[in-house]
């Protein structure tokens, strides 16, 4: 093939990475209405309304991911099984995974992952699997598939490479080659490039240090490694703190950022505007259209003018009602406050191993519930709980085993077989552990959930319930705890003397024959 064909085209001038060199290919998928349409989708759905900044969209991250996707590919090419690769094949896989970083968030719904977690995705044919799924990933898959493909196929026609069906595989993560099984774990895995443009990109637009890590160190400690028959990603051993560093990154994140108390609750609302709007308007069916022509519609531009229309809506209908409360708060950024915001991150309801911590919260969550049955149906909406949950990072992951066989029927199935999340190569004798095994500090968080307990009440219930709060916290929990410890300690006295008096007896006993 004609080398020129290789040559970088266009250059993308980015905040977080300087200039970023595209080739013919990727900016012909750029340049698409499909991909267009990411520039009218933020990255971090209403975050601007608690930090100002925070306008950026999921147009510059995907290209962010898709740079460092490639400069990963260029670093991993100093190691096997990339090393061993002619120029062309190497520039065939460079392409694939620097796709399959561009085209990831393609399928993202209005605001991004807002309403998720309120089933307004349907269900899905998924095109990499045949499979029924729901989520904005499935809609990336089929955008590609149905929509993207032709452009792909003609800079690659399927006759050289099956470059489309390879880059759906990995974008769900389902790579059927054990040799580049570690593709998936570049585009998403504990040390993915999405997470690794995210965490810069979210900090700087929020104005805040929280995510700042060391990407070039992050990146030159990466290494490929096979364990099971698998090559995967891997670290080296001196990449550990750089490794620390991107992991505390994302969890500092998560804690004052994505997590943020007003961010969660503005989150809330537009998840149940876009609900509302959903069930009025469009298809009515409350879900988004499974038609992708009218599912490409629909945007953040489209979702802001109906929350304008329905805000500033003079006599809305008894069925309007609904939506215009939460249009209201959206456009006049008027919002509950916070009345309970414990200092605990690490609450988890499925945790009940006597830990103190999730005793109280979970003592207040009762207290709530029962009070919330003794008012009426327009005080209760006055009142929100929300549940803010998120992983730290994991020890162990299941990974997948691949038939050798090229078989079209066989799909990947999950064995009772765990690799290390993140694996560290020892520079001494090649050994791989948990990175867990080399730091304390992300040993202590692994596998724990950040779980952060909030209720929140509108201005004429937030006296009426921080007290309650309050009460049940403290004074009410530590005077039910004393009281226990009080009448465990008289429950003990009585099996002492019990036990004291059943010894006599059987002496006696023993003394009378």
């Amino acid at each position: 093939m004609d080398i020129s064909f290789y040559e970088t085209t266009d250059v993308f001038r980015d905040p977080i990475h300087g200039l970023i060199k595209v080739y013919p290919w990727e900016k012909a998928l750029i340049e698409t209405p499909e991909f267009q349409r990411l520039r009218r989708i933020h990255q971090l759905s209403m975050t601007n309304l608690i930090y100002h900044g925070a306008e950026h969209t999921r147009f510059g991250h995907s290209i962010g991911v898709m740079h460092i996707a490639g400069r990963i590919i260029d670093h991993l090419r100093n190691f096997s099984p990339l090393r061993e690769l002619s120029e062309e094949e190497f520039m065939q896989k460079k392409a694939l995974v620097r796709m399959a970083g561009l085209l990831h968030d393609l399928g993202h719904g209005c605001y991004s992952h807002v309403g998720e977690e309120n089933k307004i995705y349907p269900d899905l044919i998924d095109p990499s699997n045949g499979q029924t799924t729901r989520g904005h990933e499935v809609y990336t898959r089929c955008i590609i598939k149905e929509r993207l493909a032709n452009i792909i196929e003609n800079f690659w026609p399927d006759s050289e490479y099956h470059m489309v069906p390879h880059i759906l595989m990995i974008l769900n993560q389902s790579s059927d080659d054990p040799t580049y099984r570690f593709f998936d774990d570049i585009i998403s895995g504990q040390l993915d490039c999405d997470k690794m443009d995210y965490l810069l990109r979210d900090s700087h637009y929020c104005g805040v240090e929280y995510g700042v890590y060391d990407l070039d160190k992050l990146i030159g400690s990466l290494r490929v490694h096979s364990i099971n028959n698998n090559n995967v990603l891997a670290i080296s051993q001196n990449g550990i703190q750089a490794v620390e560093a991107f992991v505390l990154a994302r969890y500092w994140m998560f804690i004052q950022v994505y997590f943020h108390k007003y961010r969660r609750l503005f989150d809330y609302y537009l998840s149940a505007f876009t609900k509302e709007f959903l069930t009025i308007e469009c298809e009515k069916s409350g879900q988004y259209p499974k038609d992708l022509e009218n599912y490409l519609k629909m945007d953040d531009f489209l979702l802001y003018e109906k929350i304008k229309d329905y805000a500033t809506k003079q006599q809305p209908t008894v069925d309007e009602k609904k939506i215009c409360y939460f249009a209201q708060r959206l456009y006049h950024r008027f919002h509950h406050k916070a009345v309970f915001d414990p200092p605990y991150v690490h609450y988890d309801s499925r945790n009940k191993d006597g830990n103190e911590d999730y005793k109280r919260l979970t003592y207040v969550k009762k207290q709530l519930e029962i009070y919330l049955k003794t008012i009426n149906s327009t005080e209760q909406e006055k009142i929100y709980i929300d549940l803010a949950t998120g992983s730290s990072t994991k020890q162990f992951f299941d990974i997948k085993i691949y038939n050798e066989e090229q078989d079209p029927d066989y799909s990947p199935i999950l064995q009772d077989i765990q690799i290390p999340a993140i694996p560290v190569v020892s520079k001494h004798d090649g050994k791989v552990e948990a990175i867990q095994k080399y730091s304390f500090t992300l040993k202590s968080i692994s596998d724990k959930k950040i779980s952060i307990l909030r209720i929140y009440a509108e201005d004429d219930m937030i006296e009426t319930m921080r007290k309650k709060c309050t009460e049940w916290f403290s004074k009410e929990y530590d005077s039910k705890i004393e009281e226990r410890e009080k009448i465990s300690y008289q429950v003990e006295q009585q099996r002492k003397e019990l036990e004291s008096a059943e010894r006599r007896l059987f002496e006696l006993n023993n003394e009378l024959g």
